[in-house]
């Protein structure tokens, strides 16, 4: 191309810069992604341990009702026990999970501590072992074990009921069981709520110990006319004074059995009551003989749901006498020196007797 005078030649440098501008984004990308990475895997890394805790949580979950399920045959022995639980955390171990401890704990049916070797052959149903699973996780990510100061413990209990048969490979199973009997007493104990107490009932230890009570409290129209129990006494509150038929079942492996009793509640006692402490206020408002006194009644009382004042009599001495029997009489005018003290005497009453205060109003 033949240039003129004072012509330059064409540039020839944008291609070569929009390849260095793609370079550049190219590099800035994978600056970006380098950064980045560490901060995924770090995530993924926590994920996982978090996982995993779950997991063993869940196991040492299982190992301990594992536990509990061969403890309510033989509670003293701790040693198979353990045995058991290892055998559910050992199926699925993994990494981080540390070695597990296995202890036990019984209550009879109360709920009070008793030694495990009296658990079972006890004066009836309801003797409990629980096993307790602890175990230390420890985390793959530092940052994380940093975080809880170390390895993290994790701790999982199961309950079971003791019984008293132990199967085994070479014992003889019990021979059949027999129908239980059904029997309890009932005592009123307040108002209108009784006690219920089925401990006579038979049998109360054994293979064939009654494993179920049912109470039916006599009265459809309650909600709580059918409760399930135990072998301790049972409380209901009744609804209404009345006579209800109270009546129990009981059941073992060889069937149930009823008894069934009448029972009268009576009609509460109506509440003691006190008398009221009588007390007012008084405000006054205007000058002169335009001066008028407002009185409050602020008298108490110790119950004023059941024993409510009944009667109000005011007595306004200055007034010739005057009297009302509202709570908060109507404003009252003496004339006369506006300064002068005026009688005033209130009495309440209620079923408890009456009370009467008199102040001198300025």
């Amino acid at each position: 191309m033949t240039l003129l005078p004072g012509q330059r030649a064409p540039a020839r440098s944008r291609p070569v810069l929009g390849r260095l501008h793609r370079a550049r984004h190219r590099g800035q990308a994978l600056v970006e992604f380098a950064l980045i990475v560490p901060v995924l895997f770090f995530l993924l890394v926590i994920a996982i341990d978090f996982g995993r805790l779950f997991f063993s949580y869940i196991q040492i979950n299982n190992a301990a009702r594992e536990g509990a399920a061969y403890a309510m045959y033989k509670p003293t022995d701790l040693a198979t026990i353990t045995s058991r639980a290892e055998q559910e955390t050992n199926a699925q171990g993994q990494a981080g999970e540390n070695a597990i401890a296995v202890t036990t704990a019984c209550a009879d049916q109360s709920g009070t501590s008793i030694a495990c070797s009296l658990a079972t052959g006890g004066p009836g149903p309801g003797n409990r072992i629980a096993v307790n699973v602890s175990e230390a996780f420890t985390f793959l990510t530092p940052m994380i074990s940093g975080l809880f100061g170390g390895d993290l413990q994790m701790d999982a209990s199961a309950t079971s009921v003791v019984t008293d048969y132990a199967p085994s490979s070479g014992g003889v199973p019990p021979g059949p069981c027999a129908l239980p009997v059904a029997s309890f007493t009932v005592v009123i104990t307040s108002g209108l709520s009784v006690l219920a107490d089925p401990s006579a009932s038979t049998p109360g230890s054994g293979v064939c110990s009654i494993s179920g009570y049912n109470w039916t409290w006599g009265d459809p129209s309650d909600p709580d006319n059918e409760e399930p129990g135990e072998a301790t006494s049972k409380d209901h509150t009744y609804l209404a004074a009345g006579t209800y038929t109270i009546e129990l079942e009981v059941t073992n492996q060889a069937g149930s059995d009823s008894a069934a009793q009448l029972v009268t509640v009576p009609e509460a006692p109506p509440p003691t009551c006190t008398a009221p402490t009588a007390n007012f206020t008084f405000t006054t408002s205007g000058n002169g003989s335009n001066k008028t006194w407002t009185y409050s009644d602020t008298t108490t009382v110790a119950d004023p749901v059941n024993c409510p004042i009944t009667a109000w009599l005011w007595t306004f001495t200055d007034q010739g006498g005057l009297q009302s029997n509202a709570q908060f009489p109507a404003p009252v005018k003496y004339g006369g020196n506006p300064n002068a003290l005026h009688s005033v005497t209130l009495t309440v009453t209620n079923d408890g007797g009456s009370d009467t205060i008199t102040k001198s109003t300025p």
